[in-house]
């Protein structure tokens, strides 16, 4: 059976939908699925691959060219064919007057954070399309793909018409690495440490007072792409005072040392479907602070992980964060046992291979 992905989010970084790609398709590939990508700009002059990627920054845009593509190349193969958006609701909406024979459409859902966040927490923009785009993608699918239990049941709940379709199949954990872990020196401050793209959801400025509120007897580290205006300010004066380093872009190598550098990981965002950083920082040994509530839940170890609700205050936090990393030295063989008793990637891509061959 040929498997096509859909290029949309996943042939650049960083994202967590690019490293859920990454790593599916490279144990796919040693379970005997080659995964063809759709819109990756193989072959294209510079003219049509800067077209192709304008027309990527749309969800109904890109989809139906990356479709285009797919159509030329089934002619070259008489095997079943599937057809894989990655990215919530990137499948074509158009897909000619006579129905595909022997083409299958999948679709992963990650989240469903445009539609349950707040107002303000995403753009209008991208809420609506959500809104718009989702119940066709579903209808659409043979199989939608849900990397939670909470992912699922959040979809059958909204569209209970689909929920027969629904399957989970949960990201992979990385290998444990909790001998890798620089141990902290008695009398520093706790390390903290968050990864993600600048999305209001994030809260970024959650992390930043948190630092602020542990005046000094925390030092922290946020990976990410951009921080608003008001987030710079406060960001700038944790910098004076040396209480936060930001990091844009780091190497796979460079973020594995933060990994290890680092006595606590904090997810302050919302309606996380899974939390691949969660998950790659436990591996490294760190336990995790989070907001509690959507699918991380299942992700985090529960008895050296901490869980607050969406309206805990900063000093709550700080509480959590100062706790977790006290009681922690006498429960890392916890985390490890978490760990290794998790689904690996190659976990998820035999359980995709099984998906795709029986559709």
């Amino acid at each position: 059976m040929k498997v096509f992905w859909d290029s949309y989010g996943i042939v650049r970084g960083p994202s967590g939908i690019f490293v859920h790609a990454r790593e599916l398709c490279r144990s796919l590939s040693k379970h005997g699925v080659e995964v063809s990508i759709l819109g990756a700009g193989a072959g294209l002059s510079a003219t049509n691959e800067r077209l192709l990627r304008f027309a990527e920054k749309s969800k109904v845009l890109g989809p139906q060219i990356n479709f285009r593509e797919f159509s030329r190349a089934l002619p070259t193969s008489k095997r079943p064919a599937i057809y894989h958006g990655l990215s919530n609701i990137n499948l074509p909406l158009w897909t000619g007057h006579t129905p595909l024979v022997d083409v299958r459409f999948v679709v992963t859902v990650h989240d469903l954070i445009p539609l349950l966040v707040q107002r303000g927490g995403v753009s209008l923009t991208l809420r609506a399309q959500i809104k718009a785009l989702l119940p066709w993608v579903l209808k659409r699918a043979d199989a939608v793909v849900a990397v939670s239990r909470w992912t699922k049941n959040t979809l059958a709940e909204r569209y209970p018409e689909w929920a027969d379709k629904i399957f989970v199949i949960p990201n992979g954990f990385p290998p444990a690495k909790l001998s890798l872990r620089h141990a902290r020196k008695n009398g520093t401050p706790l390390r903290v440490l968050t990864v993600g793209r600048n999305e209001k959801y994030k809260r970024h400025d959650l992390f930043l007072n948190i630092l602020l509120a542990g005046n000094g007897n925390l030092h922290g580290t946020i990976v990410t792409t951009n921080l608003s205006p008001v987030e710079k300010k406060l960001a700038n004066q944790l910098i004076a005072q040396g209480w936060l380093q930001i990091i844009e872009s780091p190497s796979n190598e460079a973020l594995e040392e933060l990994y290890q550098e680092n006595d606590v990981y904090l997810q302050t965002s919302l309606l996380e479907g899974f939390c691949l950083p969660a998950a790659e920082a436990q591996a490294f040994g760190i336990p995790v602070v989070f907001t509690s509530g959507s699918g991380i839940d299942e992700v985090v170890c529960p008895s050296t992980g901490r869980g607050l609700l969406a309206t805990a205050k900063t000093q709550e936090w700080l509480d959590a964060v100062v706790m977790t990393a006290d009681r922690f030295a006498g429960q890392a063989e916890n985390l490890q046992r978490w760990v290794t008793s998790r689904p690996t990637w190659d976990d998820s891509a035999i359980q995709l291979k099984t998906l795709y061959n029986s559709l």
